[in-house]
Parts: C-alpha cells; structure tokens; sequence
C-alpha cells in the first residue's frame, strides 16, 4: 500500500515537471521541398511552376511569372514552435535579379512581411530567413509563398526548402 502510494506521487511529480519544462527546439527539419515535395506540402501556385526540372543532379523547382504571380506551397496547418528559420538554396537562373517578398500563409492569407532576396544569375544561394523576419514564431501557419513584384520576371531555381 505504501509502495503504491509513493509510485502514484512519483508519477505525479513527473507529470508536474514535463508539464513545466520549457519547450525543446525541433530536432529534425521540417522538409518542405527535397527533388519533390515531401511531408504533405502542395503546389497552389499562381505562378508557371515546374516541379523536379533536372538541373545538374537536383531536381528543383522551376518558377517564373507575370507580375505579382508567386511560387506558393501549401501545407495542413501546423505550428512554427520550436523552428527558428526558413531555410532555402535558389539560384536566379540565366539572368538572375528577380525581386521575390518571401511570406508565410496564416489562414490561406499572407502574414505581411517585408523580406526581400534577389538571386544571382546561375549561381546557388543558400539563404536562411529567421522566422521573426516573417512574423510567424511561435505561430500555425499552412503556407509559404515566393512573390515576384510589379513586374514580370525571368526563371528562377529553387530546392531544399525546409523549417529548422
């Protein structure tokens, strides 16, 4: 009887402690977009898109667009906690300079962000964009978008995309 009752607080002083103890970082990425995309993300892109374009032993995305157009990838809706970035590799393709905003999806609608990257001509970038950056740390988010802007823009390369 004792026993018993010295097991019960046991487990009870366990469940007081996780439930108290501050949250631990993810320990795997989120991967978005590897040679395809992966973990239930979709394509729901207004803008030319071709997944998997062979290119030099990866298979990345190919966009371009009219204005205002974007690569947008969905996802079920999910919590940004325990990730603090965005990370992507993407090249500008033949001509490179595209002025892409990179947003995040809350509700089908995108978190107003001002992050802006140009990539270089036939060159791979691998760039991370902190997620305080896009305001959504410590959000539930079910998208990612890659906007072009008032004009309409040249292909573009972009692979491994993920939440670390």
């Amino acid at each position: 009887m004792h026993t018993r009752r010295g097991f019960i607080a046991s487990l009870a002083g366990l469940a007081a402690a996780w439930l108290t103890r501050p949250a631990l970082a993810q320990t795997q990425p989120f991967v978005v977009y590897d040679d395809e995309l992966k973990n239930g993300w979709q394509s729901w892109s207004w803008a030319k898109v071709d997944l998997a374009v062979a290119a030099g032993g990866v298979k990345p995305i190919k966009v371009q667009g009219d204005p205002w157009s974007a690569l947008a990838l969905h996802h079920d809706a999910f919590p940004t906690a325990g990730y603090t970035k965005l990370t992507f590799s993407i090249n500008g393709g033949g001509q490179g300079g595209q002025m892409l905003t990179v947003k995040a999806m809350v509700d089908g609608k995108p978190v107003d962000s001002s992050f802006v990257i140009q990539p270089k001509a036939k060159t791979w970038t691998q760039v991370e964009v902190p997620l305080k950056e896009l305001a959504i740390e410590g959000k539930t988010i079910d998208g990612i978008a890659w906007q072009g802007q008032a004009t309409a823009y040249s292909p573009y390369y972009i692979t491994r995309i993920q939440f670390e």
